[in-house]
């Protein structure tokens, strides 16, 4: 997901094999979303692991515990929602489906006996990749980098949004400069082939585009795994954009 989930530059751990970047689908001239390495094209997943935190003092416990793990914490706030704010903690890796689950199990292990409590469990990986005609209960999922005025027509952008099956999300630690405000579109698409998924996002660009918006970039990525979608609850009505 196109939320800066990079680790610390040097950071190490013990849940995968050395952590590689994923590849990124962006828009010709626009800034890749990923800010803080550069890309390694070779790796296929991403894993996320949404951490419950209730308050800011929770949030501090869980940026000190993932520094110590070499890992990086990510606040994601959505829209709408029953959990509009989720901290995650990200994992990269190359290998298997499996390898990516068995690793996301050993930190989801560790963080609760740590004393916090993981809600869900995400494995991505890239739209092509052969794994996807084969995954069962997946589905496809694009997230579109915006930079907006500070006094941005949130209802008009919001209405777009939800006319192609998708919402609007931000990084809460990741501020634009000049009072500019930076969002992500995230669309979703399941039970339809690629092309048609990539269709769908395409025709969102469009509109985006065709309104004056300033897309900056955009990941596309199939979700292989999602152990509790109803996080999302409230969020994101799929069959909008039908």
């Amino acid at each position: 997901m196109g939320y800066d989930t990079s680790p610390p530059r040097g950071a190490c751990d013990d849940f995968l094999r050395p952590v590689r970047d994923r590849p990124v689908t962006r828009m010709p001239g626009a800034r890749p979303l990923w800010e803080t390495a550069p890309v390694n094209r070779l790796c296929e997943y991403e894993t996320h692991v949404t951490v419950r935190c209730t308050d800011d003092a929770a949030r501090a416990g869980l940026d000190s515990w993932a520094g110590a793990a070499g890992l990086k914490v990510t606040h994601i706030v959505l829209a709408r929602g029953r959990m509009v704010s989720q901290p995650m903690l990200t994992l990269r890796g190359a290998e298997d489906l499996a390898s990516q689950r068995a690793a996301a199990e050993r930190l989801v292990a560790r963080l609760r006996s740590g004393g916090f409590e993981p809600v869900r469990v995400k494995i991505e990986t890239t739209p092509w990749s052969p794994e996807v005609r084969t995954a069962e209960g997946g589905y496809f999922e694009h997230h579109l980098k915006l930079l907006l005025e500070e006094d941005f027509d949130r209802e008009a952008l919001t209405a777009l949004a939800v006319r192609h099956g998708a919402h609007l999300s931000w990084n809460a630690r990741r501020v634009a400069s000049g009072g500019r405000h930076e969002r992500f579109v995230t669309q979703r698409r399941r039970g339809v082939p690629a092309e048609e998924a990539g269709a769908a996002c395409d025709a969102l660009v469009a509109e985006l585009t065709a309104e004056g918006f300033d897309v900056l970039g955009e990941e596309r990525e199939f979700v292989l795994y999602d152990s509790d979608l109803s996080v999302d609850d409230g969020w994101i009505d799929e069959g909008a954009g039908r």
